[in-house]
């Protein structure tokens, strides 16, 4: 897999079923997903997708870009020792 999966193509990866790994998604974001090696077309009718193998590694690593919280998908806070900390009002004492 050259390329990590897109936020939409994660969000399809972690909304599958935990049993089967069954996935729903629209025909262009399953025909996306086969063709990164993360998931397969079953051939029977009615010819669900599934994860494969490296597409269950990509969901249980959880992983997420950096600066993003896994809990909400919101930025994370910048560290108090970062080159910039933007007020916003409240605070009893300026910066130095």
């Amino acid at each position: 897999m050259a390329l990590s999966p897109t936020a939409a193509q994660r969000r399809i990866i972690d909304a599958a079923d935990p049993a089967t790994g069954r996935l729903r998604g629209t025909p262009a974001q399953l025909a996306a997903l086969v063709k990164r090696g993360l998931a397969f077309r079953h051939p029977r009718p009615p010819h669900d997708h599934f994860l494969t193998p490296a597409g269950h590694r990509t969901r249980e690593a959880g992983s997420e870009p950096d600066g993003v919280t896994a809990a909400h998908g919101t930025p994370a806070p910048p560290d108090a020792a970062g080159v910039f900390a933007a007020r916003v009002g409240g605070e009893d004492t300026a910066p130095g």
